[in-house]
């Protein structure tokens, strides 16, 4: 999951640690926090990378195939729905 700067600080969550990782234009310096999610009826702590100039909140595309998501920042809460499809 990535997210920008001020929507992980409107969520309260909390920073961990400063990570190298290689990307495609080279070596960059990510700030990983924790997140809380809700997945399946569960709240589930999961790393979120967290930068500036992020436009929308980023996730795997593999979590999206069959769930929805719902962004509650008032809550502090993001959900992913199952659904089905009819």
């Amino acid at each position: 999951m990535a997210v920008d700067t001020q929507d992980v600080e409107s969520l309260g969550w909390y920073f961990q640690e400063q990570e190298e990782r290689q990307t495609a234009l080279g070596v960059a310096t990510f700030n990983l926090y924790q997140g809380a999610v809700c997945f399946e009826g569960k709240e589930m702590k999961v790393p979120v990378v967290v930068g500036d100039g992020i436009p929308e909140i980023l996730i795997g595309l593999p979590w999206l195939e069959d769930r929805r998501l719902v962004v509650d920042k008032k809550a502090g809460v993001l959900t992913l729905e199952r659904f089905s499809v009819l």
